[in-house]
Order: C-alpha cells, then sequence, then structure tokens
C-alpha cells in the first residue's frame, strides 16, 4: 500500500521547527542524560493523565456503550495515577525504568524460544541472553537504566530532528 501526498504542505517550517527542537532535546539527553530522564518521568506521568482525561471524555460521548462504567473506572484511575506520577517523578522514572527493563527482558526470552524453533541457532541464544542481562541491569541498575534510556531517546530524538529537518527544506523548494 502506497501512501501518496496530493500535495505540499504550505507549512513546510513546522517541519523544520520540529526537527530543531527534537535536535535540540536530543543533543541535551546526551549531556544531561540523569536530568533528561527525570523529565522523561515526568512526561509518562502526564502521558498517563491525558489518557485519563481522554478516556473521561470519550465516556461522556459515548452514551450508549455498554461498558461505559468501566471505562469511566479506568479513566479516573488513570487520572489519579497521572497525577501521582507527576507530582512523585522519582516513581515515575522507577516505574518508567521497569517497563523497559521488562520489555528487554522478554525480548531476549523470546528471541532465546525463537533459537531453539530455528534448530538453536547460538549467534540467536547469546543474543537473547544479552538482551535479557540487558533488561535486568536496566531493571536492577537505576543509573545504568536512567543512563540507558536517555541515551536511546537521545539518539531517536537527534535522528528524527535530523530527518525532520531535512523533509522541512524540501519541502520549501
Amino acid at each position: 500500500m502506497e501512501l501518496l501526498v496530493e500535495r505540499r504542505p504550505r507549512h513546510w517550517w513546522v517541519f523544520l521547527l520540529q526537527g530543531i527542537i527534537l535536535l535540540v532535546l536530543g543533543i541535551y539527553l546526551l549531556f544531561a542524560p540523569t536530568n533528561g530522564f527525570a523529565a522523561l518521568g515526568f512526561l509518562f506521568g502526564l502521558a498517563i493523565l491525558l489518557i485519563g482525561i481522554f478516556e473521561l471524555l470519550r465516556v461522556i460521548r459515548d452514551r450508549d456503550q455498554a461498558s461505559r462504567s468501566w471505562h469511566l473506572v479506568i479513566g479516573v484511575v488513570d487520572i489519579i495515577l497521572g497525577i501521582i506520577l507527576i507530582g512523585h517523578i522519582g516513581t515515575s522514572e522507577a516505574i518508567l525504568r521497569i517497563l523497559i527493563g521488562l520489555w528487554f527482558l522478554f525480548r531476549g526470552i523470546s528471541l532465546m524460544s525463537f533459537s531453539r524453533m530455528t534448530g538453536r541457532s547460538w549467534i540467536l541464544s547469546a543474543g537473547g541472553v544479552i538482551i535479557a542481562l540487558f533488561g535486568l541491569a536496566i531493571i536492577f541498575e537505576p543509573i545504568f537504566g536512567a543512563v540507558t534510556i536517555a541515551l536511546i531517546t537521545a539518539i531517536a530524538f537527534i535522528t528524527t530532528g535530523l530527518f525532520d529537518v531535512v523533509l522541512g527544506y524540501r519541502l520549501k523548494r
């Protein structure tokens, strides 16, 4: 399936500005990963708060939905959790670090199980062990986890920012 853009956006500068902002944030995260991780923890709490608000707005709009009360409870819990996480950045950082660590841990275990399915490939097994150990290090070594997450995010921001700047300049022409 091909995505076609029928005309060029008139606001090319939005991509340029977006790219510059991401570049600045990415460079900041590279040079101040622990402060950047605190900001990511705050944003994690803010995202949960906003998701809760949107959930409540959806409950208000969809009056005919059968599971409306369940979504009302979820929205209220998300709002309360978001407020708590915004107020306690350390808790938000720990939860974020544990979630990402568990994700790597499960990805490593998954890779090891696929290794068995493909005839016990030693390279897949070794990769699975390395990824699982990486996940455990993120979970149990808070500084390692914070710096790792901040650096991975920094690289993603810088990469995205560079491509957005290029896109902005190309759309300008």
